[in-house]
């Protein structure tokens, strides 16, 4: 499946579950929200695990150990955010994360800055700006 498919996928999926998340946290504890939709959220992720032509593939290493680790640390963080706070303002600016791989790709693995990356960039900051006013 080409990326920009798999993109749309990450971004509609990524936008329904922030919005369902709001709904959530306005009926149900922070723990009982965090808990089930993590939960809830292996599924995906062990049935494409599943797939895994060999065994071999399924080993631990410590990056992806790390990432899971800062993702579970980034999701309790987005939850006690969202109870707290307006979707409209936490969702957003909780998705400013992209400027984190951005940046450290441009400087540690020396992707390239185009007048394009620039400016999207930055229309995403302002972007983020308009929506937390």
């Amino acid at each position: 499946m080409d990326y920009r498919l798999l993109c749309l996928v990450a971004l509609v999926a990524s936008g329904l579950w922030s919005f369902l998340s709001k709904i959530a946290t306005k009926t149900s504890s922070d723990h009982n929200v965090v808990f089930w939709t993590t939960l809830a959220g292996f599924l995906p992720i062990v049935a494409h695990s599943l797939t895994a032509p060999t065994r071999s593939e399924m080993k631990p290493s410590l990056l992806p150990v790390v990432a899971g680790v800062l993702a579970g640390i980034a999701t309790v963080a987005y939850y006690l955010a969202l109870r707290r706070g307006p979707a409209s303002v936490v969702v957003p600016l909780s998705g400013m994360y992209i400027l984190v791989p951005a940046v450290l790709g441009l400087i540690l693995l020396k992707e390239p800055l185009t007048v394009t990356h620039v400016l999207g960039l930055g229309c995403a900051g302002l972007a983020v700006l308009f929506l937390s006013l």
